[in-house]
């Protein structure tokens, strides 16, 4: 494994938060990164924006994709359609059990951007579509979105498409803890092996949670692998060859610490993984990894103390 690129995507500026990274590539060592960046998370001038990296490594600044409402916004995803299409997808909304999902799209590479849309119009559940992790095309063409909501109990779900996004099919809802409780799982990500689809999801309970799926379609019960979780996001990526990269921070309790952040495999489609390597170990809050496999190369971004943005490129 070499590092190709490791790189500060924003600079530091006072009374400025950034967090909850995304991307794109673009070919030729171009990346389009989204995040939501403002005085603090949550605050009601909290807006999406998005940075370019240029093929020499350069990041341009950041560039406003969604509204100054007075609303905060959150949690961007980026998903690149089979006709080359762009959509952004992100969070709008005072509290998190209340959001609503908006969506904007590219035809040109991330330059210009179309008027923004609700995803679901009128959509009162908390939110729709993707929540923090990519969404992905299965075998039979279809779409999938993991998305998760916090209205009581922490759940999770997955939107389907079968029309390129212009509708959207919602799962029945996946929990591990009765109503009552206020805790869960939340913000699943994807893969589709031989066996199925698949999702690892982030949880309160110390673990890594798991559900397969033979069709994307109907989901069994959630149930705890053996890596631990600190209810912090995490992102994984299936490779041409069958293994999976995982990213998180390896500690085990309900908010637990936010460092290190590592990298493992898993050659056994997920029941097992092993640590590849350690991305940051220092004191401190690294955390929200995305990442995206291509050509070789494995691309992450990720939370830097909430300053700023880490870009990492590795080539496997």
């Amino acid at each position: 494994m070499k590092i190709l690129a490791n790189e500060f995507i924003l600079p530091f500026r006072e009374g400025r938060q950034c967090h909850a990274s995304h991307f794109v590539t673009l070919g030729e060592g171009e990346v389009f990164c989204v995040y939501f960046y403002g005085s603090k998370e949550g605050n009601d001038d909290v807006c999406i924006y998005g940075s370019k990296r240029t093929p020499d490594g350069r990041w341009s600044a950041p560039r406003l994709l969604s509204e100054e409402d007075g609303l905060p916004h959150w949690n961007p995803v980026l998903f690149r359609r089979k006709d080359g299409a762009v959509v952004l997808f992100y969070k709008v909304g005072k509290t998190i059990a209340n959001w609503y999902t908006k969506c904007r799209i590219s035809y040109d590479n991330c330059e210009t951007w179309g008027d923004s849309f609700e995803m679901i119009p009128n959509d009162t559940t908390g939110g729709r579509g993707p929540v923090r992790n990519k969404a992905i095309y299965l075998s039979d063409g279809s779409i999938l979105a993991p998305g998760s909501t916090e209205q009581g109990r922490w759940k999770c779900f997955f939107d389907r498409s079968t029309d390129e996004g212009k509708t959207w099919t919602r799962s029945r809802d996946l929990c591990i803890l009765p109503e009552e409780d206020l805790k869960g799982i939340i913000q699943p990500t994807l893969w589709q092996s031989a066996e199925g689809v698949h999702a690892l999801l982030r949880s309160t309970e110390g673990k890594i949670y798991r559900t397969d799926s033979p069709d994307g379609v109907e989901w069994c019960d959630p149930y705890p692998t053996d890596m631990s979780n600190n209810n912090s996001g995490i992102d994984l990526v299936a490779l041409p060859d069958g293994r999976l990269i995982l990213c998180c921070n390896p500690v085990s309790g309900n908010w637990a610490s936010r460092t290190p952040l590592s990298l493992f495999e898993s050659r056994d489609n997920g029941k097992t993984f092993t640590l590849l390597s350690h991305l940051v170990t220092m004191e401190g809050k690294y955390a929200y990894p995305a990442l995206r496999y291509e050509e070789g190369k494995l691309h992450i971004t990720y939370t830097w103390n909430r300053k700023t943005l880490q870009y990492f490129c590795l080539e496997l």
